[in-house]
């Protein structure tokens, strides 16, 4: 099985660069206990309670359908999907 740091490179430099531990945190504690910014630079969060649920939450979001989207595949089907309209 290929990990995930040679399956998504640039996903993982900034999952491994971004994501945090906040348990220590109180003000946060009903979010989760870790927390990643989203890829598009909104300054909105994604929270979890361990690291495998962020890294999922995050690839979806790393994913996702838009025009900014950190990845070429969420970027092309945003251009397909709106072409076709």
């Amino acid at each position: 099985m290929e990990s995930n740091r040679i399956k998504y490179p640039k996903a993982w430099a900034f999952y491994v660069e971004h994501a945090r531990n906040i348990m220590d945190e109180p003000e946060l504690n009903h979010l989760g206990n870790y927390r990643i910014p989203r890829p598009y630079k909104d300054e909105n969060f994604i929270y979890a309670d361990d690291v495998t649920e962020l890294w999922y939450k995050f690839m979806c979001a790393w994913h996702e359908i838009r025009i900014d989207s950190p990845s070429v595949y969420g970027a092309i089907q945003h251009i397909v999907t709106h072409l076709n309209h």
